[in-house]
């Protein structure tokens, strides 16, 4: 197992998180000076949390390159302990106000996906990287989320099982198992406006990714809390924004600011488009990884 690269992929995990934290505007969400529009949560309080998914993101990424000759559908078991340590530590360093279990599943499996792609010699491309860990993933939304339209009642259910038992949306749970199809969008996104849009910055471009991924992303922390009918809106709003320049333009800067006071006025955050966000962040760092003789360093 290369050390080198296990420590790397952990790291740039960490990285991505407080990379897109750091980035302003970003409507309805956790910035340096604006808290999440949904509950409060500060920038500080993302940062703890960050830090401390560090060893669980080791964890992922170690088990991926050690499980490298298992079957993709039987490596989840194997990865669930990581899951609940890292939400573990995710609460303790929060004092239980984030709990980061979107970020935990969908990122943790890429970490996993980029061991046993290591491990197995294979090329790193995001394609590789997404289904492989999409293949962890098989299965994980008929196993957590259809039995709770049998009997929805038995637990308090979280916003994004309430998504699922109402409307069908399936979160995080779905971005991982079919694909990452909103992540791998949001990746070709970011490499565009790099090739194409040399003149912004990288809070600009990161901007614009997510207003991208919010113009799709059925995102059930906003339906969960607010319903469906909000996270329609959401979407049709980003879409205006997007048309009338985004980052692109002073215009369209404008228009991010107010779509951004809006979203906050009415408590919506669109938290499930920030971990798309934070995963194609991460994918992007991770294919810039050089191969050396220790192994791949940054």
């Amino acid at each position: 197992m290369n050390e080198v690269y296990i420590f790397n992929t952990a790291k740039l995990a960490v990285k991505s998180i407080i990379l897109t934290a750091s980035v302003y505007p970003k409507p309805g969400l956790i910035t340096p000076i604006d808290s999440n529009a949904l509950d409060g949560t500060e920038f500080p309080n993302l940062l703890d949390s960050a830090l401390s998914l560090f060893q669980s993101f080791i964890n992922f990424a170690s088990a991926g390159a050690d499980t490298e000759a298992v079957n993709p559908e039987d490596v989840f078991t194997i990865l669930r302990p990581s899951i609940k340590i890292g939400i573990n530590d995710s609460l303790t360093a929060t004092r239980g106000k984030l709990s980061m279990k979107g970020h935990i599943l969908c990122m943790g499996l890429l970490c996993a996906a980029a061991g046993r792609l290591l491990a197995q010699k294979r090329i790193l491309t995001h394609g590789a990287l997404t289904l492989t860990a999409s293949s962890f993933a098989r299965g994980i939304t008929s196993r957590e989320l259809w039995p709770l339209t049998e009997n929805p009642m038995f637990k308090v259910l979280t916003s994004g099982e309430k998504s699922y038992v109402s409307y069908g949306l399936e979160g995080c749970r779905g971005e991982a198992e079919h694909g990452y199809a909103q992540t791998v969008k949001a990746v070709e996104t970011l490499q565009r406006l790099e090739a194409t849009q040399g003149q912004l910055n990288i809070r600009e471009k990161l901007t614009q990714t997510l207003l991208t991924i919010m113009t799709e992303n059925g995102d059930t922390n906003i339906s969960g809390s607010l319903g469906v009918s909000e996270l329609m809106r959401v979407q049709e709003e980003a879409k205006k924004v997007i048309e009338a320049g985004g980052m692109l333009t002073p215009e369209g800067v404008n228009s991010v600011l107010e779509f951004d006071r809006n979203l906050r006025s009415g408590g919506t955050a669109p938290n499930g488009s920030a971990v798309i966000l934070d995963c194609a962040v991460f994918i992007t760092e991770l294919l810039k990884l050089k191969m050396t003789r220790s192994g791949y360093e940054e």
